[in-house]
C-alpha cells in the first residue's frame, strides 16, 4: 500500500522548523511532539502549561517536563526574556561535538540539573559485522562482556546488541564493568530495549558515571528517591506512576541536600495545598528549605514553631484541634492561618499560576 498527501486539506496551515523533524524526530516522546504542534498551531497565543495538559489529558508536570526536551534543543524557550541559543546538532555532525560553554545559573530555588558535560546521540552508523569481530579478536574482555550481558538481560544479542555495547564503550566511554552494571539496572526497571539501554549509556557519560562506585551511588539515589515517590504518590494521589525528571531532582534534593523524611515533605505539600490548592514543587521547596535552615526535622518540630510563632504574635493561646483527614493529624494542627505566610518565610511568596 503506497500514500500521498492530500494538498486539500492545506487550507489552513502552521510552519515546523525542520529541526523539529531532522534532527529530533527520532528523540522526541510522543509527548513531546504532541505538545509542541499545540504550540506551534496556536501561533502567537502561546497555550499555558496547564491549558496543554488539559487538552491532551495528561499532568501538568509531565506535559512540563515533555517541553523542557525542546528547550534543551534550542527549539522552545522557557521565559520571554531568555535568549535564544542555537539548536542541538544532528546527528550528522555530532561526530565530534563542540564543547559547550556553562551558563552562569539564575538565582532560583529549584535544583538545578546536572550539567557536567554534553555528549551526543550514539551515530547511526555502526559497526560492521568485520569490525565486531576484530574488536573480540583484540580483546577477549569483549567475548565476555557479550556473554554476560545475554545472562542479564535474558535474551540472545545479535549484531544490533554487540554493537551498541562496542559503542557504549567507544562512544560514550564507559568501562565494560560499569556497562554490565548499566544492563543489571536496566533489567531491574524492566528497561531492557536496546532504545533505553542507549539512552541510559548516555546519562551515564554526561554524569560521569564511569566507575562501579559511581554507579553504585547512582542507582542507590534512583531507588532512594523512586521510594520517596511511591510513598508521595499513595499519600497524595499523584497519578504519573514515575517521577519526571524534575519531580525526581526536587526528590533528590530534599532527601540527600536537606536530610528530609517522607514526613516531612508530605507535610510540606498539606502546607502547600493549603495555601495554593494545588501541588508546586518550588512551593514545597521553598517550605523544605526554610525548615532546613532552622533545624528543623521532624512534624513535632514544625508544630513547636508555629506554637512559638502563635505565642509571640498574639500571646498565649489554646492548642487547636488537629485537623481531621490529615497524615499527620494525631501530632499537630496544620491550621496555619497568617503563621503558614509567616513562620515558614513565605510572606512575599507567591506561588505561580
Amino acid at each position: 500500500m503506497e500514500f500521498q498527501i492530500n494538498y486539500a486539506v492545506f487550507t489552513d496551515i502552521f510552519p515546523v522548523p525542520k529541526a523539529v523533524v531532522e534532527d529530533n524526530i527520532h528523540l522526541a516522546s510522543p509527548l513531546s511532539l504532541k505538545a509542541l504542534l499545540l504550540m506551534l498551531c496556536a501561533g502567537s497565543a502561546v497555550p499555558s502549561v496547564s491549558t496543554l495538559a488539559a487538552t491532551l489529558k495528561r499532568e501538568e508536570a509531565e506535559v512540563e517536563d515533555a517541553l523542557l526536551f525542546w528547550v534543551e534543543r534550542g527549539v522552545l524557550l522557557k521565559s520571554c526574556g531568555e535568549q535564544p541559543k542555537p539548536a542541538a546538532p544532528s546527528i550528522k555532525a555530532a561526530a565530534q561535538p563542540a564543547a559547550v560553554e556553562p551558563a552562569a545559573a539564575p538565582v532560583q530555588t529549584q535544583p538545578a540539573a546536572e550539567t557536567k558535560k554534553v555528549v551526543a546521540e550514539l551515530p547511526l552508523s555502526r559497526p560492521t559485522h568485520e569490525e565486531i569481530a576484530a574488536r573480540v579478536a583484540e580483546c577477549e574482555e569483549f567475548r565476555e562482556l557479550f556473554a554476560e550481558a545475554q545472562l542479564k538481560l535474558g535474551k540472545t544479542i545479535g549484531y544490533e546488541g554487540q554493537s551498541l555495547l562496542i559503542m557504549l564503550h567507544d562512544t560514550y566511554d564507559l568501562p565494560l564493568e560499569v556497562i554490565l552494571m548499566l544492563l543489571e539496572y536496566a533489567k531491574s526497571r524492566g528497561k531492557t530495549g536496546y532504545k533505553s539501554i542507549a539512552s541510559l549509556g548516555r546519562e551515564w557519560s554526561e554524569k560521569e558515571i564511569d566507575s562501579l562506585e559511581a554507579a553504585e551511588d547512582y542507582i542507590a539515589s534512583r531507588h532512594t528517591s523512586d521510594a520517596l515517590w511511591e510513598e508521595f504518590r499513595s499519600q497524595t494521589g499523584v497519578k504519573n506512576r514515575n517521577p519526571t525528571a524534575k519531580q525526581r531532582r526536587f526528590l533528590e534534593s530534599w532527601s540527600k541536600e536537606l536530610g528530609m523524611s517522607v514526613q516531612m515533605i508530605l507535610l510540606a505539600y498539606e502546607i502547600c495545598i493549603d495555601n495554593t490548592g494545588k501541588l508546586s514543587l518550588e512551593y514545597m521547596d521553598k517550605v523544605l528549605r526554610s525548615w532546613h535552615e532552622k533545624n528543623i526535622t521532624t512534624p513535632q518540630g514544625a508544630e513547636a514553631e508555629k506554637q512559638q510563632w502563635a505565642k509571640q504574635k498574639f500571646g498565649e493561646k489554646k492548642k487547636t484541634a488537629p485537623q481531621k483527614g490529615s497524615v499527620f493529624s494525631s501530632d499537630a494542627s496544620y491550621d496555619l492561618d497568617a503563621f503558614r505566610q509567616s513562620a515558614i518565610g513565605l510572606r512575599d511568596y507567591v506561588p505561580k499560576t
